[in-house]
């Protein structure tokens, strides 16, 4: 049986999906500002409606989101190479979709000092933004 990795799943599109959401946790701001346009560098772990978290004891929280539909690929829980390549086993409630490294996406509502303030973290929304062909 061969072994699939990580980015080899999130190559593999199967929706296009608006609002994903994740939450991760970091020791700095990340200073993101409106119209900043960021490239994944690898495939990112996102939720479609889940409860997903990138868990860690660093102080600056954040939430992110994407409004528009974005190609994605959605895990198939029922296909068990995939759940154990990806470490998913009983994680369902976690509604994962992963974005392919080479993702675009552009900053529609940056970090917000008065956001962190007054909810204990920043949110960050950021579109898809398509390849040109």
């Amino acid at each position: 049986m061969k072994t699939i990795d990580r980015n080899e799943i999130a190559k593999d599109i199967n929706a296009k999906i608006a609002r994903l959401g994740r939450n991760i946790n970091t020791n700095w701001e990340l200073g993101f500002e409106e119209g900043q346009v960021i490239t994944l560098e690898k495939q990112e772990s996102w939720s479609d409606c889940g409860e997903f978290t990138v868990c860690n004891d660093f102080p600056v929280k954040y939430y992110f989101e994407i409004e528009n539909e974005v190609p994605c690929h959605v895990v198939d829980y029922d296909n068990e190479n995939e759940v154990i390549a990806l470490g998913a086993e009983d994680c369902e409630d976690e509604k994962e979709v992963l974005l392919p490294a080479g993702t675009k996406l552009e900053v529609v509502y940056g970090e917000r000092e008065d956001d962190n303030e007054e909810m204990g973290f920043y949110t960050v929304i950021f579109k898809y933004v398509e390849e040109e062909k």
